[in-house]
């Protein structure tokens, strides 16, 4: 709904400036939208939360001044993290989480002017609005899709908002919302940021919300088997689908947290840590973005930006694609062998051989004895040998992207590249490409019209035709690429655009 700009106060101070898109500043639902982000904004005064600095208009634009921080979102940590086969200390993790829930307690508690709690709910905490500034500090961001109290508009009965793979059961369903909600939100953060592992990501959005609503949540220490119990049982309780199960508020679970943290022994200032962390892993990032903000104090022109997503290419693997030790390999190799060496036996040579046979299973498995059902039956270790390292990787997937496409009215026919793809509301599986392609919309009565699309990624486009003669189709939803030229206008307007 909006694009961001780097700007500068005149005492030289570096601003980031909110500009709602100017196809949207005509319509009123999102213009109420920006306004309901800023009033939160100003109210939501507290060093874990983004500052709004002002709400301001030039002609029919709308745009918010805030902060600008430098630094990373968990999001990009996530990936570096697994890009380099490294992890943040449960100890770190927990008080970041901490400073987290800090920042969305004080949201949660926002009142009005007359003293009455707006009964705020976020509704899109995940890695990518949770922030690590290069100095240790957390910051949660983005209230454009809070819901609260008072609010110039109201989601639809049945409407969803947020990032999917983020979002709690009820929130799935269209359901009335509290603050726990943002409670299973934050535990899906914890949970991930801790194994370094998607919990929900799945082929499309019905998939994420299936699982979301039904599927079995794994215990951490199935992904990772020395997860500290004191961390499981915190993101157990968050996870729980009944949301009277969850913590009642986010100060709770930061309690919990905070007790967590001091259980795993966590040295010296987290600050620091976290700093120091950022600092390794962002070393050619915080470099640049030095360059970037003296060229921005010294009045330069910003030639280069910087992406705001780091290391996309990175596929964070999901939940029970994890490989847990060197040990759980030899068991599955012992397993395969096994089960080609199995002989049916009788009542006799199961009582001569199967202590033997469940004793050196014993041996590798460390579990007690159990009955046997079968004889494995001993072998020379040069007669066959022993698999124990991974088994030959199986061909890669191709990886596909999901389009979605809505339209008003629907049944709209869909053409892609000129090859037809059916009509809307429509999902459209494509391999991943970074190639551009032609989508057109036909409909009888309605103006045909269309737009390039570049299918690097799952998207949902949504357009409104118009029912006239000329050529036109007016879109509520732009693509993300390719990036918008600048404008001769925006020469002189002090802002440079990120992409």
């Amino acid at each position: 709904m909006a694009e961001l700009f780097l700007g500068k106060e005149p005492t030289g101070r570096p601003v980031v400036i909110k500009r709602i898109l100017p196809h949207l500043a005509r319509q009123t639902s999102f213009v109420s939208m920006f306004i309901d982000e800023a009033r939160i904004g100003s109210r939501a005064k507290h060093p874990n939360l983004v500052e709004v600095h002002e709400l301001g208009q030039v002609g029919t634009d709308l745009f918010l001044v805030m902060e600008y921080l430098v630094g990373e979102n968990l999001a990009g940590l996530v990936r570096r993290l697994t890009k380099r086969q490294e992890r943040m200390s449960y100890g770190l993790c927990a008080y970041l989480l901490a400073e987290v829930c800090d920042g969305l307690h004080a949201a949660h508690e926002l009142k009005d002017e007359s003293g009455t709690r707006l009964d705020l709910v976020h509704r899109d905490v995940s890695p990518q609005n949770v922030f690590v500034t290069y100095g240790g500090d957390v910051k949660l961001l983005d209230f454009g899709v809070a819901t609260a109290a008072h609010r110039l508009t109201q989601t639809a009965s049945g409407e969803v908002k947020g990032k999917y793979a983020y979002m709690s059961p009820e929130q799935c369903k269209g359901e009335p919302l509290d603050r726990r909600s943002d409670i299973f939100s934050l535990g899906i953060v914890l949970y991930e940021l801790t194994t370094l592992r998607r919990l929900f990501k799945r082929t499309n959005e019905l998939q994420v919300m299936k699982a979301i609503t039904e599927d079995p949540i794994p215990r951490p220490t199935r992904e990772v088997a020395e997860y500290p119990t004191c961390l499981e049982d915190i993101c157990v309780r968050a996870l729980a689908r009944d949301p009277r199960q969850r913590y009642a508020t986010a100060a709770e679970m930061r309690d919990d947290l905070l007790r967590a943290m001091q259980e795993l022994g966590l040295d010296g200032d987290p600050h620091e840590a976290i700093a120091s962390k950022l600092a390794r892993l962002f070393a050619d990032r915080m470099a640049q973005k030095r360059e970037l903000l003296d060229r921005v104090r010294a009045g330069g022109d910003l030639t280069d930006l910087l992406v705001p997503e780091v290391d996309e290419q990175v596929d964070v693997p999901l939940v029970g694609k994890a490989e847990t030790s060197s040990l759980s390999r030899v068991r599955r190799a012992v397993a395969r062998g096994s089960k080609k060496r199995a002989v049916i036996a009788t009542a006799f040579t199961i009582a001569i051989l199967g202590g033997a046979a469940v004793g050196a299973m014993m041996r590798l498995r460390g579990n007690k004895p159990a009955a046997p059902a079968v004889v494995i039956t001993p072998v020379d270790a040069a007669a066959e040998d022993i698999e124990i390292d991974e088994p030959p990787p199986a061909p890669p997937e191709q990886q596909l992207v999901v389009i979605s496409v809505d339209t008003e009215p629907s049944g709209v026919k869909v053409r892609l590249d000129g090859e037809d793809r059916g009509a809307t509301p429509l999902e459209i599986k494509l391999e991943k490409s970074d190639k551009p392609m032609r989508l057109e919309l036909l409909a009888p009565g309605f103006a045909t019209g269309g737009q390039q699309l570049v299918a690097d990624r799952d998207q949902r486009l949504s357009f409104s035709l118009i029912k006239t003669e000329k050529t036109i189709v007016r879109i509520k939803r732009p693509p993300a690429r390719p990036p918008t030229p600048k404008k001769k206008d925006d020469k002189d307007s002090g802002f440079h655009r990120f992409d």
